[in-house]
């Protein structure tokens, strides 16, 4: 009877000192796929913004698809720059999209060591037809 109680032990504390570093990998991998997830969204927003800002030449336009496209991203900021000015595009010129936002860490220790927010970004260039 002693021996079985003695293994019960031993296999509880395995587990405690295994627990920590398997959480930690654990959300470790959906910070990263956080992270992830939002660099595909900022570049399928940047490139679906650019195409339509080359056909219709108009920022509102630009900025209603870009809103519309990131709709699944949390409610921090998202950074809009769009060059050049609505008023300077001609033809033949290249429009750039850029858009910035912050993917906050929910890991502690991660969150610790990188800062607690990773800037992301996504851009693209078409050229104005």
């Amino acid at each position: 009877m002693n021996k079985i109680r003695n293994k019960k032990g031993q296999s509880m504390v395995e587990f405690a000192l295994i627990l920590p570093v398997f959480l930690l990998l654990l959300l470790g991998m959906v910070d990263l796929s956080r992270v992830i997830s939002a660099n595909f969204v900022l570049d399928n927003a940047a490139r679906s913004a650019a195409r339509i800002g080359v056909i219709s030449n108009d920022d509102d336009d630009i900025e209603t698809v870009i809103n519309n496209a990131t709709t699944t991203l949390n409610d921090s900021p998202i950074v809009i720059n769009i060059t050049p000015d609505e008023d300077s595009r001609s033809s033949g010129d290249e429009l750039s999209v850029e858009i910035t936002y912050t993917v906050d860490i929910i890991t502690p220790i991660v969150s610790n060591i990188i800062g607690g927010s990773i800037d992301i970004s996504g851009k693209t260039i078409m050229r104005i037809e």
